[in-house]
């Protein structure tokens, strides 16, 4: 079973960045290398614990960007646009995770 605290420290961190986008930050650099390190820190929880750790991530970050962003947008001049955008960059980042994920399972066994 995967541990809890490491999905949600990865998908605080990625709502985070929905957050920071929403502010006009450019993060696509620090995406990049977070997803890289939580697709590796995944594998190591894997080896060391139990099974599916990246995969849990990936279902959170989808479930959360279903959940109601009101709290998140509240702030936002149009609450409804940026909910929806928030939306679109959690599931844009499970979809680049779920991406990686499957990437192994071409090229045959993962190597860890």
């Amino acid at each position: 079973m995967p541990e809890e605290q490491f999905i949600q420290m990865y998908v605080r961190d990625f709502a985070t960045m929905a957050s920071r986008v929403e502010a006009g930050s450019d993060i696509e650099a620090q995406l990049n290398k977070r997803i890289s390190e939580t697709r590796s820190h995944a594998a190591l929880m894997d080896a060391r614990k139990a099974e599916g750790h990246l995969a849990a991530v990936i279902e959170r970050l989808r479930s959360e960007a279903k959940k109601d962003a009101s709290q998140a947008v509240k702030n936002t001049p149009d609450p409804i646009a940026a909910a929806a955008r928030r939306q679109e960059f959690l599931v844009r980042v499970a979809d680049m995770l779920d991406s990686e994920l499957a990437e192994p399972e071409k090229r045959g066994a993962a190597r860890f």
